[in-house]
């Protein structure tokens, strides 16, 4: 007697664990090998999982309710001898979102594939032969045995399961691989006879078409590349913020056309100090603008303690790409600067940023933030909240169009932008309320006068 332990296997292609829903089984037991021994979770399905060999449950890793993770012990089991599956390897899982077919008690009158029982005289199939006819939809098997009929180049609708549930195991792909193609193509389910079928219609003549030249096959291998560093802070953030967050989004676009002029014309002016303003200084005094006409914009949620925040200062945060990924680098009092001021903070910022010696003050402390992915060439996007704020704006490329204009058509500048806010502290009236704010803003600069 020996004790073979059997690990929990990857039922779901990378994932990292499982919950344990039923066993069917229990310590004492005696199984046979590719028998149902548990139910275990995955983030996709409920998954049956058959036991790899026969023998008697020693032990179970978990009790319902149990995460376990993938490589963790799932059962030991005591086997006659060395372990031994029907494989010769332990059986993986079936593939998720297969009908499991039930198999038919002894004596029953059909088989597990639903067709008759052998007239008298008739030999039974041989194990792995093809069924009296195709089955109907996807073959029964587990990802492993998948490849591995890929592999062999088995066809698996060919091939008659001998698993416990009537699933197609490793051997019996080894088994239909190793006959052959002629002995193969004589499993196939007869034709029908020529008298029963009835004439195929006249079809018109047809014109050869050449054949397509063939095609090379692929090269060379996939990258692995481990997740660190800032990738992998942004990874956990965003993972958490939509996790978390339930997000309501507001997309739109205004007429930028006076928002074009007054940039214009306020970097003529500045241009004797060699500032040159970009257009996100705008967008934040908007924001602040709207900010401060609706504070709960401007605010953070604190669950454990049923609170919300209302913030006093107006600290906006900018996202600026850089080669390792996004950084966002947190204007101070915002309420409190002018444009060009916040114009020359923002190039600093960027410029710090972009070769990693932004401070830990530079980066915190942020209320809102802003994303300009029409920098980049991007239209329209949907911003992810970066908590514990609860709102974020993100604006695209200033484009040409079309527009009515006094019941004629006229091009105009566009701007378009995406609003992102926490549901859980605004509602839809909130969100129209403070995009008023800020598309009045940007669309008469002139506002602004009041904010500079």
């Amino acid at each position: 007697m020996s004790d073979y332990e059997f690990l929990l296997p990857d039922v779901g292609e990378g994932l990292r664990e499982g919950e344990v829903v039923r066993w069917h089984v229990a310590p004492g037991d005696t199984v046979d090998a590719d028998q149902i021994i548990v139910d275990v979770e995955t983030d996709k399905a409920i998954v049956e999982i058959p036991s790899p060999v026969s023998g008697t449950i020693v032990r179970l890793g978990g009790k319902p309710s149990d995460v376990l993770p993938i490589g963790a012990v799932l059962a030991v089991i005591a086997t006659g001898g060395a372990a031994s599956a029907s494989s010769g390897q332990p059986s993986e899982a079936p593939a998720e979102g297969i009908e499991v077919p039930h198999a038919p008690a002894p004596g029953s009158a059909r088989s597990a594939s639903g067709s008759a029982r052998s007239a008298p005289g008739s030999s039974p199939p041989a194990p792995g032969a093809a069924p009296a006819s195709k089955p109907v939809g996807r073959a029964l098997a587990s990802p492993a045995t998948r490849k591995l009929a890929q592999t062999l180049g088995v066809d698996l609708t060919r091939i008659r399961g001998t698993g416990s549930r009537g699933q197609i195991t490793r051997a019996d792909v080894e088994r239909f691989a190793e006959r052959g193609p002629a002995r193969a193509a004589a499993s196939e389910p007869p034709a029908a006879p020529a008298s029963a079928m009835p004439p195929a219609p006249a079809m018109p003549p047809t014109v050869a078409m050449p054949l397509a030249p063939a095609v090379p096959a692929p090269v060379g291998e996939d990258r692995v590349e481990p997740l660190r560093g800032l990738r992998r802070r942004i990874a956990m953030s965003m993972e958490q913020a939509w996790r978390t967050v339930p997000h309501i989004f507001s997309m739109d676009d205004i007429d930028a056309t006076e928002l074009v002029r007054a940039r214009a014309s306020l970097n003529d002016e500045l241009g004797v100090r060699g500032i040159k303003l970009s257009y996100m200084p705008f967008f934040i005094k908007a924001c602040v603008a709207a900010l401060m006409a609706h504070p709960r914009f401007n605010a953070s949620l604190d669950m454990e303690r049923g609170e919300i925040i209302y913030r006093h200062r107006y600290n906006i945060g900018v996202a600026t790409a850089t080669p390792d990924g996004l950084i966002v680098t947190v204007v101070h009092d915002a309420d409190r600067k002018g444009l060009a001021e916040i114009g020359e903070e923002i190039a600093s910022l960027a410029a710090l940023a972009r070769e990693r010696r932004v401070s830990v003050e530079q980066l915190s402390h942020g209320t809102f933030t802003i994303s300009n992915y029409g920098s980049y060439g991007g239209l329209m996007g949907t911003p992810i909240i970066r908590p514990p704020e609860v709102a974020i704006a993100g604006f695209g490329r200033l484009h040409e169009a079309v527009v009515p204009v006094g019941g004629q058509p006229a091009v105009r500048m566009r701007l378009p932008f995406c609003v992102s806010t926490d549901h859980r502290i605004n509602d839809g009236e909130h969100m129209g309320a403070f995009i008023d704010v800020m598309t009045r803003t940007l669309q008469d600069p002139v506002r602004l006068l009041g904010h500079l």
